[in-house]
């Protein structure tokens, strides 16, 4: 069994009761977790597992591929902050969907996970602005090593990755009112 602390920033659903959970780590990077029962009435994840909620979870490692068996979860911040603002909530969506182009699953590196879940507990508790999108493709950029003061982080981003995920335009602009 594998213990670690994570942020939900994908979730798919498997089968009729359960979820694909995609999770950024603090020790593991990266991981996706089978919940079989996640979605079922009464199970013991029902309303545990959600996006961007951090968690310390317990999983077991897959034997072959990468979809590891989730074991438990215990909640420690569900962010409840980020559902109480559209605005809050597309930002924090673009960020985790930005995060998950880029990072490749089970590199594990402490700093991807606190620079997500910091992200997410600023966004939580501040008003949205396009500056906390562009420091954050600036931190992304750096933790890569590509950031260069002569072109904007996304540039870089967008060269080195080939794809940025879609709406980025349309969040600044409504950043911007």
């Amino acid at each position: 069994m594998e213990k670690d602390t994570g942020t939900i920033l994908r979730q798919q659903p498997l089968g009729e009761h359960g979820l694909i959970i995609t999770w950024c780590t603090a020790q593991h990077g990266l991981v996706r977790t089978a919940a079989r029962l996640a979605r079922k009435p009464g199970s013991d994840l029902s309303g545990q597992v959600d996006l961007f909620h951090e968690c310390e979870l317990l999983y077991r490692p897959a034997t072959q591929g990468d979809l590891h068996t989730l074991s438990s979860v215990n909640l420690l911040s569900p962010r409840l902050e980020l559902r109480s603002n559209l605005l809050r909530l597309r930002l924090a969506s673009y960020m985790a969907r930005l995060l998950l182009a880029t990072v490749e699953p089970g590199t594990a590196d402490q700093d991807w996970h606190k620079l997500i879940s910091g992200a997410l507990d600023y966004v939580a508790s501040s008003q949205p602005r396009q500056a906390i999108l562009h420091h954050f493709e600036k931190r992304l950029a750096e933790l890569h090593g590509l950031y260069s003061p002569t072109q904007a982080p996304h540039h870089t981003l967008l060269q080195h990755f080939q794809h940025l995920p879609a709406g980025r335009e349309e969040l600044l602009a409504a950043l911007a009112n």
